[in-house]
C-alpha cells in the first residue's frame, strides 16, 4: 500500500474527477485501504460524498472486513441514526474496535437520533475505554448537539474547556442553537469570539448584526455596520444549491457565470409574470 503522504496529490484527482470517482477507481484497483485513507481525508476538509462515494465505499470495506466501519459512518451522515447505532453496539460486542473517525460517525448518529445523554456517554467513552484523545470534530458535534437541544450554557462550558483552538465551525454550531432558542447574549459571545477569529469575514459581522436586529438593538446594529464601513468588510452575498439528476448546481447573487444563466432568468421572469 502506498504511504499516507501520497495523499498530498489527491487533491487535485478529487477537484478533477470528484469524490466518488476517485474512490472508485482504488477500489477498482483493489487499493481499498487508499479508498477508505482517501476518504477521511477529504471528511477532514469538510467535503462529503455523493451515492458513488457511498457505494465504493461499502465496497472497499467488505474487501477488509471492515463493513461496520462504513456503515456507522454512511448511515449516520444519511441520518439513519438509531441504525448507525445499532451497528456500533455490534461492533463493541463482536470486539471491534473502533477509530476516532467511527466515533464521529456515533457522535453524528446521536444527533440524528436526538440522544444527547448517549452522546455525552460515547463522547466519554473515546479516551475512557479506547484511549482516543477527542478532536475538534468530535468536540464540535457535542457542541452542537448540546446547543439543540437548550443546553446553551453547557455548550459554552464545554468550549471553554476544549484543549485545542476554537475554529469556525464549532462557533457556528453554537451560534445556530442560540438562534434557534433565542439566546442573544450566548449568541453575542459566539459571535464576538467568530469576528475575533475572523476578522475579515463578513458572514461573522452579518450573522452578529441580524441578532441584534431580532432584538431590535438599533445602536448595536449600527456599530456593527460602521465596523464594516471602516475595515472595508464586504457583505457575502447570498447564494443557494440545487441538486438536480445528481449534479450540484450553485447560484450566487449577481453571478451570471452558470452556462444556462439566461434560459433561467427567462424562466424565472415568465414565473413573475404569470
Amino acid at each position: 500500500m502506498k504511504g499516507v503522504a501520497d495523499h498530498g496529490k489527491h487533491s487535485g484527482r478529487v477537484r478533477g474527477r470528484g469524490i466518488g470517482a476517485v474512490d472508485h477507481g482504488y477500489v477498482e484497483d483493489s487499493a481499498c485501504e487508499e479508498a477508505l485513507l482517501l476518504f477521511r481525508e477529504v471528511q477532514h476538509k469538510g467535503l462529503t460524498g455523493d451515492k458513488v462515494t457511498m457505494v465504493s465505499l461499502l465496497l472497499a470495506c467488505t474487501h477488509l472486513g471492515a463493513l461496520e466501519v462504513a456503515l456507522i459512518v454512511v448511515l449516520a451522515m444519511c441520518g439513519q441514526g438509531n441504525k448507525a447505532l445499532e451497528y456500533f453496539y455490534e461492533m463493541q460486542i463482536r470486539g471491534v474496535k473502533p477509530d476516532a473517525i467511527t466515533f464521529v460517525g456515533v457522535l453524528v448518529a446521536c444527533s440524528h437520533a436526538g440522544l444527547v445523554d448517549e452522546r455525552i456517554s460515547h463522547f466519554n467513552l473515546m479516551s475512557e475505554k479506547y484511549g482516543i484523545r477527542p478532536s475538534i470534530e468530535h468536540y464540535g458535534c457535542l457542541v452542537y448537539i448540546l446547543g439543540r437541544a437548550g443546553r446553551i450554557a453547557k455548550a459554552e462550558e464545554l468550549i471553554k474547556n476544549m484543549p485545542m483552538a476554537l475554529d469556525h465551525f464549532v462557533l457556528g454550531g453554537l451560534l445556530g442553537a442560540c438562534r434557534i432558542h433565542d439566546n442573544l447574549e450566548a449568541a453575542e459571545r459566539a459571535a464576538q469570539q467568530l469576528l475575533e477569529l475572523l476578522p475579515d469575514n463578513g458572514g461573522s459581522y452579518v450573522i452578529l448584526s441580524n441578532r441584534y436586529s431580532s432584538s431590535r438593538k438599533w445602536k448595536k446594529v449600527k456599530r456593527i455596520r460602521e465596523l464594516m464601513a471602516e475595515r472595508n468588510i464586504k457583505k457575502p452575498p447570498g447564494c443557494i444549491l440545487i441538486e438536480v439528476d445528481g449534479v450540484v448546481h450553485e447560484f450566487v447573487k449577481g453571478d451570471p457565470s452558470h452556462p444556462q444563466s439566461s434560459e433561467i432568468y427567462e424562466m424565472v421572469d415568465d414565473m413573475i409574470n404569470r
